[in-house]
């Protein structure tokens, strides 16, 4: 399921962050290493960025700081903390700018320039922004969760340009023009808007200028989500989603939703948990970064494989197969010149030979006589190669030029693919595209991304030194990888096949001395798997190739001993299937290339096709499962050849997926909260006995202590765990209920009382006096203030009926006008 396929190369690079290209069945190790711990990050490290330098940022919330390593940095390099509030979004441009989100109390996006020491403030917003992403268009998008919208502004606007509506209506709802919490964004090259729509428990996607989303992403189909908190896009178009209530990341696939890591949905603080993650970004390997923000850690998982395709044969041979004990001659120093030491037969059935003497590969069409292609140029004693598959010709250069070089298909020249101190005899690419190099004469084996531009080596298998402990090798020669990313090496001096388990630096010995074979390896030169992942192996010494029987390992091809007869081998360094499950082996001291013919491939002996099952009861050891143990969840393993990976898993009840990896169990760690314990009443349904004070189906909710009970006195129930509490009103009341009284209250409301008796006897005597009055006027004719009130108006009116006296004034020597 791929969701906008990116197909304007330069709209892909203009993004800073990066968008590795994953193919649909791209795994990544489950076990996880821990880049940064809370003595760095803090108790709360939200979001992570990775540019495409792989330099990392991390908004470490609980400290106010947005820290920074530099590429393949263990400390931190750069510390942002100038106006950083509860930060949670940072993005950082090509150009190495940096964009935060000062926090709900600050509102404001900020910039920080490559190198500056102040910030420029770029957008003010009301409330926080939970996640903020740059389009190719230098648009800046803000997540805003606790406004339900995700807006938008352009930094080439002018300033104070408010910013713009890019999703959601500011309401908390599922409809199509709604969200609910918003978390993580997205905006591909097409401008199509991806918005991790935290309580919705869904993934939309608004086209541009559309407020109505499409979901793609829902509580339905392949994968249900739990609080989506972050989403992004590869280069592919397959869609990554923190799915932040499962504890899990999830990605698509050509056949719709799997999980990649932290399948289990168990929170929990193992290397293989997440717990309650928050955001993820990738480098440009390919490995995820996850802020594991309730482990207060960033997690880093490695990219196990990303190809699903295979660039080599692996037919299935039964412990009766046999081939024509008389070799055909393909070429011999005629052709080849002398001591061929390489070939390879690709899925297409082109043969490929590496001429050292001549300073060359050679390659044949099936079928046919001529050589087709002749790549030479540059080459000096060429002695091993590997072809992908996509056609890429990868040789050893490293005798005296120290180098693998990599002709791509149809190319005239070469380019370095790996620097290397000494003749690589033996080359390999993973599922991954690592490139493995067996360094004989340092005795040591290395492997380098195919993606990776830097042109460092890792050590993957020796110590540099000889010698025949589990961790060193000698003389190491022919190499395999398996699905698994498992290294299988040919320690050709030691006389024995040793297995390095992915990321161990000790092996197991599975054939040779030290094992528990019975068969006696000469200068085991080079080993191939089947597709039941048995081994074949080309002995040097005896001149002879041995593989899988019924009873142990036998001899299949050059049986009788040394020499040059074509039933023999004499010093042969080679080996490679066809797709019909023919072998061909550089017979390097009889100057020939030797095809011996598939004649049987079944368990009665009659001859068949080299894809048939392998035979019951086979007792060679079972490498799979015996030493691999895939199968998770206490799972049983067994053989089976039907598969890709040659094994099947049995799982228990409730468990699900090729290893069993996936718990479908009703009963999960977070089933029962509050220390509730889960019952599972069927495969599907399950009760929860919930601890005291808790209640409901999950034992999520408090139980309210205070439904059935009144305060007094106008107090306000709060409820506890396990009991209640009347908050009383201020220092009056006290008791469970409010219901005692204080002393001083007891005096003031005594004094109230007191005084308002007082103003009721004053109002009745007032009422009283009146109608006595009343009673005496206008009952007995007696008017006590009637002599009285006609004295004041007699008085009153003669003063309005006197003349004024009149005061004339005489001026002296007034002035004139």
């Amino acid at each position: 399921m791929k969701f906008s396929v990116i197909e304007d190369i330069f709209h892909s690079i203009g993004l800073s962050i990066n968008q590795p290209q994953f193919s649909s069945c791209a795994i990544w190790n489950s076990v996880a290493t821990t880049f940064a711990n809370n003595t760095t990050v803090g108790t709360y490290p939200y979001k992570i960025f990775v540019n495409k330098d792989n330099t990392v940022y991390v908004t470490a919330a609980s400290i106010k700081q947005v820290l920074v390593w530099a590429k393949d940095s263990d400390i931190v390099t750069q510390n942002i903390s100038i106006g950083v509030n509860n930060s949670y979004g940072v993005f950082v441009t090509s150009t190495g700018d940096i964009y935060v989100s000062s926090g709900d109390a600050i509102g404001q996006v900020s910039k920080w320039s490559a190198n500056a020491t102040v910030k420029v403030t770029i957008m003010n917003v009301s409330g926080r922004c939970a996640y903020l992403f740059i389009d190719i268009n230098e648009t800046l998008y803000c997540s805003s969760d606790n406004r339900n919208i995700v807006i938008k502004i352009s930094l080439n606007s002018t300033a104070n340009t408010a910013p713009s509506i890019a999703a959601g209506n500011g309401t908390n709802g599922p409809n199509a023009y709604m969200l609910s919490n918003p978390l993580g964004i997205w905006v591909d090259a097409n401008l199509n808007l991806y918005v991790a729509d935290f309580k919705n428990n869904r993934i939309q996607q608004f086209r541009p200028n559309e407020l109505n989303a499409t979901t793609v992403v829902g509580t339905s189909g392949t994968i249900v989500l739990n609080g989506p908190s972050d989403v992004l896009l590869d280069a592919a178009g397959y869609l990554f989603i923190v799915d932040h209530n499962n504890n899990r990341i999830v990605g698509s696939s050509f056949n719709g939703f799997r999980c990649i890591v932290g399948c289990s949905r168990v929170g929990g603080a193992g290397s293989d948990q997440l717990n309650y993650p928050y955001s993820f970004s990738f480098d440009s390997y390919g490995n995820l970064f996850v802020a594991d923000t309730y482990n207060q850690r960033i997690q880093k998982f490695i990219l196990a494989t990303n190809s699903c395709g295979l660039s080599y044969n692996r037919p299935k041979i039964s412990s009766y197969t046999t081939w024509n004990s008389s070799g055909v001659t393909i070429g011999d120093n005629n052709t080849f010149g002398a001591l061929p030491d390489s070939v390879y037969i690709d899925i297409d059935n082109t043969l490929y030979v590496a001429a050292p003497i001549l300073n060359r590969i050679l390659v044949w069409p099936e079928d046919s006589i001529n050589v087709s292609r002749d790549i030479s140029g540059g080459l000096n004693e060429p002695y091993s190669m590997f072809i992908s598959t996509i056609g890429d010709v990868y040789v050893d250069n490293g005798k005296y030029n120290g180098r693998v070089d990599k002709w791509t298909l149809n190319a005239t020249s070469s380019v370095v693919a790996m620097y290397v101190n000494g003749i690589c005899y033996g080359l390999f690419i993973d599922v991954s595209d690592h490139l493995y190099c067996s360094i004989g004469n340092s005795h040591i084996v290395v492997k380098k991304s195919l993606n990776d531009s830097v042109n460092s080596t890792t050590a993957v298998a020796g110590t540099g030194t000889f010698g025949n402990a589990p961790n060193m090798l000698y003389g190491p020669r022919g190499i395999f990888v398996d699905l698994e990313l498992n290294l299988y090496v040919a320690d050709c001096f030691n006389n024995r096949i040793q297995l390095f388990l992915t990321n161990d630096s000790n092996a197991t010995t599975i054939v040779g001395n030290g094992s528990n074979e019975t068969i006696t390896l000469s200068y085991p030169i080079a080993i191939v798997l089947d597709a039941d992942r048995h081994l074949f192996i080309l002995e040097y010494g005896s001149g002879r190739v041995v593989g899988p029987g019924f009873n142990g390992y036998r001899c299949v091809i050059g049986c009788t001993g040394s020499g040059s007869a074509s039933n023999q081998l004499y010093q042969p360094t080679s080996l490679s299937f066809d797709s019909y499950g023919n072998l061909f082996i550089a017979d390097t001291h009889n100057n020939r290339v030797q095809k011996f013919f598939l004649i049987t491939n079944s368990c009665s002996g009659q001859q068949s096709s080299a894809f048939l099952p392998s035979c019951p009861n086979y007792s060679i050891f079972n490498v799979t499962c015996d030493i691999l143990r895939p199968c998770q969840n206490n799972a049983t393993c067994s053989s089976d050849n039907t598969t890709l990976l040659g094994y099947s898993c049995m799982c228990l009840p409730g468990f699900n997926g090729t290893q069993c990896q996936y718990n479908y169990r009703p009963c999960q760690s977070s089933t029962c909260l509050n220390n509730g314990i889960c019952n599972e009443t069927s495969n599907t349904t399950f009760t929860c006995s919930c601890s005291p004070g808790w209640q409901n189906s999950h034992c999520e909710t408090k139980i309210n202590y205070c439904k059935p009970t009144t305060c007094l006195n106008r107090g306000v129930c709060q409820p506890l765990l396990l009991n209640y509490t009347c908050q009383c009103i201020s220092g009056s009341y006290s008791g469970q209920y409010c219901e005692i009284t204080s002393s001083r209250t007891v005096a003031f409301q005594t004094f109230s009382k007191s005084f308002a008796y007082i103003v009721i006897f004053a109002i009745i005597s007032t009422a009283m006096f009146i109608i006595v009055m009343d009673v005496l006027k206008y009952g007995f004719n007696i008017d006590p203030v009637g002599k009285d009130l006609l004295k004041k108006k007699q008085a009153k009116k003669a003063s309005r009926t006197r003349r004024p006296d009149v005061t004339r004034y005489i001026y002296v020597n007034a002035l004139p006008f």
